[in-house]
């Protein structure tokens, strides 16, 4: 028998290995019915596009461990930062309810609500327009400054809401468990007073010669953003166009119960 018979090719060689792994990472695949933290590592190791495991991660059921020292081991792994993200989307957060941003490109930090420190109404203003010109109703907060601070680069907010979530009325952020989706909230700037150290948010105004008020975050001043569901009360909300460096918040618009209650604080944030 002629010994070329016997020779491989190489580049043959190499695609035979490449359509067996192919197989064998397709059979894998398909017979997890649950991604877990070693799923993403053997396929990345088979060499999968980035692109293809997170989709994978997107449709899938998952049990991802991102606590931060499996973060740490997965970043040793060579696991990129995009994939990790994608993991980290997928799993519940620890805490019933929440807004969080990104502080690196992997690791998610909860943005604490700050309660309003007063409310006042500019009557004044409407006064001197033999009440022509609407009142507005102002709400302050102290510092001019949010403890929340955002790098510009990354400007991505994860919304959790509780599966089993039940408003306490005496709850500061009882308003945020009576929420189910983020289209529930407005995001808008925050107007400092650095002479008061304080920030102000209008909302609502009141008419002086037809005695109506109106409640809520003008629809002007609303920044548009765009709501992605990633599953487990969990939803992606991102700004449709990028944040200036500023004083900004969430602040929740829907239906509030009857009795004299009313939103007490606002999830606000400062863009470095």
């Amino acid at each position: 028998m002629n010994n070329k018979n016997l020779i491989i090719n190489k580049s043959n060689m190499r695609k035979i290995i490449i359509y067996t792994l192919f197989l064998l990472s397709s059979i894998l695949i398909y017979s997890q019915e649950v991604l877990t933290n070693n799923t993403i590592i053997e396929l990345y190791n088979l060499g999968f596009d980035n692109q293809i495991i997170k989709s994978k991660i997107n449709s899938s059921q998952t049990d991802f461990d991102t606590s931060l020292e499996v973060l740490k081991d997965l970043k040793d792994k060579g696991i990129p930062s995009d994939v990790i993200a994608a993991m980290i989307d997928k799993t519940t957060v620890t805490t019933d309810s929440g807004i969080f941003f990104y502080i690196d490109s992997s690791e998610l930090k909860e943005i604490e609500p700050s309660v309003f420190s007063g409310t006042r109404t500019n009557a004044l203003g409407a006064a001197f327009s033999y009440g022509i010109a609407p009142a507005k109703i102002k709400s302050y907060i102290n510092n001019a400054s949010s403890a929340n601070k955002i790098n510009r680069t990354n400007q991505i907010f994860i919304f959790q809401f509780g599966n089993t979530q039940k408003a306490d009325l005496g709850d500061v952020n009882w308003w945020f468990k009576s929420a189910t989706s983020p289209n529930e909230f407005v995001l808008t700037t925050l107007k400092q007073k650095k002479n008061k150290n304080q920030r102000q948010l209008v909302v609502g105004k009141v008419t002086g010669i037809t005695a109506s008020s109106q409640m809520g975050v003008d629809t002007k001043d609303a920044i548009p953003f765009t709501v992605e569901e990633i599953g487990k009360g969990r939803y992606k909300v991102t700004p449709k166009a990028k944040l200036e460096p500023g004083e900004y918040c969430f602040f929740y618009q829907g239906t509030i119960p009857l009795g004299g209650f009313n939103n007490q604080s606002v999830f606000d944030f400062s863009i470095e």
